[in-house]
Order: structure tokens, then sequence, then C-alpha cells
């Protein structure tokens, strides 16, 4: 809470955003060095989705292989998967130049290995595109490449970020067996998923997967992309498991479509390979 009041006053200043700086923080279980970048890494402070801890700490073990991250961010996944199994290796994809520059700081100063970030956004295209950070800020975690997802606020902005297809990022260097997948794209979950879909088919890892509610009335687009991943899980044999991770225990509730609903606490999936089911099912009960 003291750290709160500390950065509020330093941003209250016009210092925060110039300053680079490192804290000691415990953060899922282990003291860590997180750096402080012109504001950058603040977000830190509160350790986000703590049932994120949980799910890593029950499906790892289970789904052995490279932990894959689409959507890197300031590395809030990576430090809960290198806290709870420090050798698992580990593949990110993150377009923010602002955010890679980051957790690059962040892997050096606490010696994450082995570790493989992909400074670009996994895409069906190689190429570039417009980053909308919809609150301005540069390490904004609801940055979308889908311009038309929410309505403008006062602060948004763009940034041009590179785009690569998974074809692309393994001819660089192959990535091996995936295990567990962890993708949060805000929108571009169906594209994510289309780039993997061999991948999916042939490794049958298990994919933690954010997908945004369609609201209500529901917004056709949003309908649609989430009515083809429904479609590509049935093609690869996936169950759709919603999250419902503000109960204690979490819960896994098996659902055959996404729905029609307005609930941001509902957007966390699983896509669970229908041979492990019952295994998955197990292990959180």
């Amino acid at each position: 809470m003291l750290l709160r009041y500390a950065f509020r006053a330093l941003d209250r200043l016009g210092l925060l955003k110039r300053i680079v700086f490192e804290l000691p923080l415990r953060l899922s279980g282990k003291r860590l060095r997180i750096p402080i970048v012109r504001g950058v890494g603040e977000g830190h402070l509160v350790s986000p989705e703590p049932f994120m801890d949980l799910l890593i700490a029950k499906l790892v073990p289970v789904f052995p292989g490279v932990f894959l991250d689409v959507g890197v961010n300031i590395g809030q996944t990576l430090i809960k998967v290198k806290c709870a199994f420090p050798d698992q290796q580990y593949v990110g994809f993150e377009p923010n130049a602002t955010c890679v520059n980051y957790v690059r700081r962040l892997i050096d100063r606490n010696g994450f290995t082995p570790v493989r970030l992909i400074p670009a956004g996994l895409a069906d295209h190689d190429g570039s595109a417009s980053l909308v950070l919809p609150s301005g800020d540069a390490d904004d975690s609801s940055a979308t490449l889908l311009k038309d997802l929410r309505k403008p606020g006062a602060g948004q902005r763009e940034v041009t970020v590179d785009l690569v297809t998974w074809n692309a990022a393994e001819r660089a260097q192959p990535i091996g067996l995936l295990g567990v997948v962890k993708i949060d794209v805000e929108g571009s979950e169906l594209f994510v998923l289309q780039q993997l879909e061999q991948r999916l088919k042939q490794d049958r890892p298990i994919t933690i997967v954010e997908v945004l509610p369609t609201y209500e009335p529901p917004d056709p687009e949003r309908a649609a992309r989430n009515a083809l991943i429904e479609a590509l899980c049935q093609r690869c044999d996936l169950h759709i498991h919603r999250i419902h991770k503000k109960q204690d225990p979490i819960r896994l509730e098996a659902i055959a479509a996404f729905g029609v609903h307005s609930h941001l606490h509902w957007s966390d999936h699983l896509l669970v390979p229908r041979e492990r089911e019952a295994e998955v099912q197990a292990a959180f009960r």
C-alpha cells in the first residue's frame, strides 16, 4: 500500500515517467527484482490474476513441453511460470516494443532461463500493423490490433508493431512440443488459434485463452469470431471450459459455446484435448 502511495506521489510530481529504478518485491511466492522504467512495470505492484498461479501450478506438470505465452505484456505470466517452475522452457510473443524492452530487462535482472522472447505479434501474415493503446500508456495491457474493438478514449494512441506468422517464427528457430499455451490478445484470439491449429492437433497442449464477451445485444463481429473459435475447437477435438476465477477454489464449467453475455469475468477459458478431459477435471477437484 505504501508503494502505491509513493508511486502516486511520483506521478503527481511528474517524475514517474522520467526515472528508472528497481524494487525488491515478493511475487508468486518468490523474491524478485522488479524494474520500473519510466513508469513501465508499475503493474507488478499488485500481483494480477492470482487464479493464473493456480492454473500454472496444476497444468504445467500435467502438460509437459514449451509454455507458449502469446501476449506477454510486461511479463506477468512469465513471472508466474518462472516462480513456480524455474527450469520451464518459455516462449513468448509480444508486439509492443516498450514491453519487449522492459521484459528483456526483467529477464536479465532475475536470470530467467530458458526463455525466448519473440518481438512481434503472432498473426496471419508477416509485416507490420498499428497497435491501439486505449489508455495511451506505453505498456497498456488492453492494447489491441483491432481498431474497432472498443470506442476510442480520450488518451488513445497507436504505435506501429511487427507481425509474424507461426511458420516464420519456427523457421527462425524451431519451437518444441507445446505443453501449455496462454493467449491474451484482446480480440485477436481467433487469428492466433488459426496459426496454432496444426500444433493444437499434433501436440495436444492445453490452452488458456481469454475470449471477450459479445455483450448484449451481441456485437456481430465478436459473435462471428467466437463462432469460428468454436468451429476450430471442434476440428481440433478440444472441449471448452469456462474458468470461474472469482470462486474459491476456481471452478471449471464445460460449455458448448461461448454464448451471448456481458460478463467480463467470464472471459477466461480452457481448451482441453478431449482425451485429457478426465485428467484435467481431476486436477481441479
